[in-house]
């Protein structure tokens, strides 16, 4: 019974007559292909930031603090998930790199504003928290928290979670610009 079973098996010579002879170049091609599939995977999702020109870096500050901006980053939050870093919270909120043009036409200085946000709070080596909410005659109103951890101090930031009914304020002197 074993023989007749062998017997109907192929040998690789005829498999190879079957399928074709691969040649080493082809061979090549293909880690090539797939080395480059690893490569390029690693680079999805870090999209550049869109430069927004402004007259007055104040005014663009003050608009991304306002009720309207506020709104816009209520929308997005949803888009925000568990595990996700920095960047790509930056991203999924449509944060922008505003650059100020001066009246002679040169470039001024530049700085990264995103809708809502109004101030990170205490950051410490292996906890962040970002505030959002909106600037009312100078009475910051928070809605929403974002909060990013990490296990050392070498490790990545990823979002721990958002809480949506956050009970702190920014600090009087704090940090309200983004990195």
């Amino acid at each position: 019974m074993l023989q007749a079973f062998e017997a109907r098996m192929p040998s690789v010579k005829e498999v190879g007559l079957i399928m074709g002879p691969m040649h080493r170049g082809a061979w090549r091609r293909v880690a090539l292909i797939l080395l480059s599939v690893f490569a390029v995977s690693g680079c999805i999702g870090r999209v550049p930031l869109d430069k927004k020109p402004v007259r007055q870096m104040s005014e663009a500050e003050r608009r991304a603090r306002s009720r309207v901006a506020y709104d816009h980053a209520r929308e997005r939050v949803s888009q925000v998930q568990k595990g996700m870093s920095p960047g790509d919270v930056q991203v999924a909120m449509g944060a922008v790199i505003a650059v100020e043009e001066n009246a002679d036409g040169g470039k001024g200085g530049q700085r990264k504003l995103m809708d809502g946000f109004l101030c990170r709070v205490d950051p410490s080596p292996l906890r962040d928290r970002w505030l959002f909410g909106y600037d009312d005659s100078n009475v910051e109103l928070v809605g929403f928290a974002v909060e990013f951890e990490r296990a050392d101090k070498d490790d990545d930031w990823v979002v721990k979670r958002i809480d949506r009914a956050p009970q702190d304020d920014c600090p009087l002197v704090g940090d309200t610009y983004l990195d």
